[in-house]
């Protein structure tokens, strides 16, 4: 049996758009607490904007406890259908509505729910694994979903690649793999020489290299031959990762969008987000915490 994370469940509430759906459960057991109850779904952390602050905070879910029960399953009849199972379709389906409650203000977020399974208990397998797997769909929602990028990465991309970056997610939020790899693909090429030159105005062992090798690109383009002296001096804060970001995220323009599969392009979509959300607030962060220090020594120097 594999059971749903609290961080893909507050991912699939705070990020997927009306009629997304996700697995939370497979091989459902009737006798284990398995999010066929509303209960279930409760006291999850999330991120979210807030309606009445607006701005990004943390949510908490509930349900109306008092309204759904428990149910305690006595009968120890293996066959004998589930108690949330409908007796006469033979089937999981349930429809409820879950809050979620700004830890900050107490403003609520709406979501109805519809949680079901993929097949009557009639149709389940023999032996360890029954083969019923249960899913959630998001069919309602208030406020309504919109698409939301992170505001630094907003910040730092051009207006060019703020649309390409919206239009990924949009595509990330309905599951088109190929769509969203396709716009991420294009950023990546926009962007990458930009993320590169403000690595040069870091201060790190190494810069100089960078700089010398960004002097050579603007004579020859040859992007390669950045991308291999990047590889072997980077600040701290993206060596720390184990790989070289920078050479991987470029190493997804040589490979074809038609050699992979929707779903394995929306895989390398959802992980080249994380990369470059990563890179970009890395090298935000340290970039502009270089000026503030240099401005404020300029101004000890200047005597204030």
């Amino acid at each position: 049996m594999k059971i749903i994370t609290d961080s893909e469940l507050t991912d699939f509430l705070s990020k997927k758009p009306l009629y997304a759906k996700i697995l939370v459960v497979s091989d459902y057991d009737k006798y284990h607490e398995s999010y066929v109850n509303p209960l279930d779904y409760i006291n999850k952390p999330f991120k979210f904007k807030c309606p009445r602050e607006k701005e990004t905070q943390t949510f908490k879910t509930s349900v109306y406890s008092n309204y759904f029960g428990r149910y305690i399953h006595e009968n120890t009849d293996v066959n004998a259908i589930p108690m949330e199972f409908d007796e006469n379709t033979r089937s999981f389906n349930m429809t409820f509505q879950l809050s979620g409650i700004c830890q900050s203000c107490g403003a609520k977020i709406e979501f109805l729910i519809n949680a079901y399974s993929d097949k009557t208990w009639d149709e389940r397998e023999t032996g360890v694994n029954s083969g019923i797997n249960i899913f959630i769909q998001k069919v309602g929602q208030l406020p309504s979903f919109e698409i939301s990028p992170d505001k630094i990465v907003e910040k730092y991309l051009t207006d060019e690649d703020i649309v390409n970056y919206k239009k990924a997610l949009i595509n990330l939020s309905v599951s088109y793999g190929i769509g969203a790899y396709s716009y991420f693909r294009r950023i990546i090429e926009n962007e990458i020489k930009r993320i590169i030159e403000d690595i040069s105005t870091i201060d790190f062992e190494g810069v100089d290299k960078i700089k010398k090798a960004m002097e050579s690109y603007k004579i020859d383009h040859q992007m390669s031959n950045l991308i291999n002296v990047v590889n072997d001096f980077l600040p701290k804060s993206l060596m720390e990762l184990g790989d070289n970001p920078i050479k991987l995220l470029y190493a997804q323009l040589s490979e074809g969008i038609h050699a992979f599969s929707d779903e394995q392009c929306l895989k390398k979509a959802e992980l080249i987000d994380k990369v470059l959300t990563y890179v970009i607030k890395k090298v935000n962060e340290e970039k502009y915490q270089l000026l503030d220090v240099k401005e404020a020594m300029k101004k000890l120097k200047n005597g204030c």
